[in-house]
């Protein structure tokens, strides 16, 4: 009887833990359209030269983006964000995120939420990719 509540303790624990792997607070749900613009750097938002995505397609590759980035370890020094990407609700809100797209898939695209850029965020190659051809076909 022992035997067993300990295997089921081990599993939950294992739950748990698998459960927050991966895991971030970003917003996905109720998105309205998508505002990306090369990136001045971090001071501020660069208000020129926005391309929108507003179409169910385009948004879907956003929700990947943000649903499947992956916490970086440890503090990152980076260089000046490629991208600035605003993402704006129905309901109104608005989120803001610096992005860095590479397509050598043994290096890291990421991401940093604009209002604590102390945390980034990896993003899968196959994301990667996606942003990569959504953004080309928009120039």
């Amino acid at each position: 009887m022992k035997q067993a509540m300990r295997q089921i303790g081990a599993i939950t624990v294992m739950v748990f833990m698998l459960s927050g792997c991966g895991s971030n607070d970003f917003r996905t749900d109720g998105i309205e359209e998508v505002r990306v613009s090369e990136s001045d750097g971090f001071s501020s938002f660069q208000e020129r030269d926005i391309v929108t995505f507003d179409e169910p397609e385009s948004i879907r590759v956003f929700e990947d983006m943000l649903r499947e980035a992956d916490e970086l370890p440890g503090v990152a020094n980076v260089v000046e964000p490629e991208y600035d990407i605003e993402v704006r609700f129905e309901d109104g809100e608005t989120d803001r995120y610096y992005l860095w797209l590479n397509d050598d898939p043994k290096s890291v695209s990421s991401l940093y939420d604009a209002d604590d850029t102390n945390i980034g965020y990896r993003l899968p190659a196959d994301v990667t990719e996606e942003l990569i051809n959504l953004l080309e076909l928009s120039d």
